[in-house]
């Protein structure tokens, strides 16, 4: 993207001088007062751009470096947010156009960071930070232009706030049965919760018997899982890590506000013990070759590991056992399983050595509620986005036609669950790139691929709705509830 100078138009908008002298973000008087601390230096705003696109609208501000945002409120058309470093003042001009774009905008700057209020004609979307092909920092805000209705009418309210639609959709290969749950303004009366088959891992249950153990008003199931029923990647509940990234592959989350996160986290950890220093690669994956994996209790009985290594039993991060497989995990405690040259550099570490484990995953992943992996990534800001190689998934998911499930949210802030038949002469499934543009007529924003196959399934009120193809319900390791608070 050519950043424009200062007085050249760009997106219907003209960057004026960098400071105003009054109106929005004008300073306090008492703000220059020599006896406060001396302001941040401010980032300049280098040319700001209006994408006029459908369906979703975008406006870029162009910096000279790069900042950190905290939205202070998002709902719906409106989004409150605070830059640091603080950003320029817009000229009166600048301001007053960016009031033709959005219903309102306003700005303010302190010493130490802007806020900014937009209310948009329609939804806004994750502000994101990115940069330009020219290298240019950019703070994006994403928009729809107008409100647009929910297109499936004929539902069934299952509880306030919770609808449950079924529909059939034309494919290439033939019509798709589609069952779906919509859940307005989640995160106030009812509340999205992972689960474990049996409240463990290496577990499995099916569906209908998970929704009846949480009394759940309707269910999906969650992320893929191994055949002992290992979730593979990312799942967090009631903010502890049950299992780590894999892949930087598509998440699905929960903030402690109750707002519902798409994205894509990683992992990174470091063991410490004596002089040595280990890198850690997973939480309770499985382990293999020159792997180190710490197992909590949440996993199993033990690490079930197969492999020789060497594996250090950890309570309060004091080593009271070592093993070279399947060593039983600690209640209070953690067992660390290292393979090949990690194991090797874990050699000299004896009984009763203290160890330290520093792992995490990245912000804001880390203080999340709940997370569950899916992956492929389906449509981000209301574009198909579909990223299974990126994923390193295989391509019969990528581009295959199956049973499928997956999760979304709608520019209006609403929660979809989606689950369609297939491999059958009633239904023929279909690929994620029909998938998600189905999701996208629905007016989705965001959405990822889930599990599917097999194990693809819904349980409303107790009762599958849907026909697995599996001809029964499948075992899995872990679902998706949909509960009231």
């Amino acid at each position: 993207m050519k950043v424009p100078d200062e007085n050249a138009p760009f997106g219907g908008l003209k960057l004026a001088s960098s400071l105003s002298s009054c109106g929005d973000g004008e300073l306090p008087a008492s703000s220059a007062s020599p006896s406060m601390t001396a302001p941040i230096e401010e980032v300049s705003i280098l040319g700001i751009t209006h994408h006029e696109d459908e369906p979703i609208q975008k406006v870029e501000f162009d910096l000279s470096r790069p900042v950190k945002f905290t939205k202070l409120s998002h709902r719906g058309k409106v989004l409150r947010m605070r830059v640091q470093p603080p950003l320029s003042i817009l000229a009166s001009e600048t301001a007053t156009e960016l009031g033709t774009i959005f219903i309102k905008f306003s700005q303010y700057r302190s010493i130490r960071y802007s806020d900014y209020v937009f209310y948009a004609p329609g939804n806004i979307g994750e502000p994101y930070l990115t940069t330009s092909t020219a290298g240019i920092s950019q703070l994006v805000i994403p928009f729809k232009a107008k409100d647009v209705d929910f297109p499936l009418q004929a539902g069934e309210s299952l509880t306030e706030g919770l609808t449950y639609y079924r529909d059939r959709v034309p494919t290439a290969a033939g019509p798709a049965d589609v069952f779906l749950l919509r859940l307005e303004h989640p995160g106030t009366a009812l509340c999205v919760i992972p689960v474990l088959a049996n409240d463990g891992i290496c577990q499995k249950e099916i569906l209908s018997s998970i929704g009846r153990r949480y009394n759940a008003v309707a269910a999906i199931n969650g992320c893929y899982f191994t055949q002992r029923g290992d979730p593979i990647g990312t799942l967090i509940i009631n903010r502890r890590l049950i299992s780590s990234p894999l892949y930087n592959r598509s998440v699905f989350g929960i903030s402690t506000n109750g707002q519902p996160l798409f994205g894509n986290p990683d992992f990174s950890g470091v063991l410490e013990a004596g002089s040595s220093r280990v890198e850690i690669d997973a939480v309770n994956q499985p382990r293999t070759g020159d792997k180190l994996v710490v197992f909590t209790p949440e996993f199993a009985r033990s690490t079930m590991t197969t492999e020789s290594g060497r594996e250090l039993v950890l309570v309060q991060g004091r080593v009271v056992g070592l093993h070279d497989r399947d060593s039983l995990i600690p209640p209070d405690g953690v067992v660390v399983s290292a393979g090949g040259s990690k194991s090797a550099a874990l050699s000299g570490v004896r009984l009763g050595d203290m160890v330290k484990l520093d792992y995490e995953i990245n912000a804001p992943w880390k203080t999340v509620q709940h997370a569950v992996c899916g992956g492929p990534r389906l449509l981000s800001e209301g574009l198909v986005d579909i990223n299974g190689k990126e994923e390193k998934f295989d391509a019969t998911i990528t581009y295959g036609r199956h049973p499928r499930s997956a999760v979304g949210r709608t520019f209006n802030g609403d929660l979809l669950f989606v689950v369609v038949d297939g491999r059958s002469q009633q239904s023929a499934g279909m690929t994620l790139a029909e998938l998600a543009g189905y999701i996208k007529k629905l007016g989705g924003c965001q959405a990822i691929n889930l599990d599917g196959g097999g194990s693809s399934s819904m349980v409303v009120k107790g009762r599958v709705v849907n026909r697995p193809s599996d001809g029964r319900e499948r075992p899995i390791s872990n679902g998706i509830v949909i509960t009231r608070n």
